[in-house]
């Protein structure tokens, strides 16, 4: 199965001070993109998007996103939800479909860290 690191996402109250800083400190560069409150971090070059910025949201009940999140990219993510849930793990987000990315799916480790997994539209 397909499930290596595909995507990483700062969490941040101010993102464009989170842009400010990450600039500053790593060099990143960023471009707008998707839905308010989301930007992505651009490779050395300026070109692919490696990572994102977001706007902090709550993946756990109560408790804000701190840190980043990652997601993995996986082959069959129906799949993945059955095998998390008998895994003893717990679904934070429901399969949500994301127009010319993907299927997401956001689920709870045993030891309650969220972690995401999305089934990336095919093009060829």
């Amino acid at each position: 199965m397909h499930n290596r690191l595909t995507h990483f996402a700062i969490n941040a109250d101010d993102v464009e001070e989170t842009q400010r800083f990450y600039a500053s400190v790593f060099d990143w560069q960023f471009r707008a993109y998707g839905p308010p409150g989301f930007v992505q971090i651009l490779d050395e070059n300026g070109t692919e998007p490696v990572g994102s910025i977001q706007q902090r949201r709550d993946l756990l009940d109560d408790a804000p996103t701190r840190g980043f999140e990652c997601t993995f990219g996986v082959d069959d993510v129906e799949s993945v939800r059955r095998d998390v849930l008998e895994a003893g793990g717990r679904i934070l987000m429901e399969i949500t479909e994301i127009p010319q990315v993907g299927r997401l799916l956001a689920f709870a480790d045993p030891g309650g860290n969220p972690v995401l997994a999305m089934q990336y539209d095919r093009t060829e």
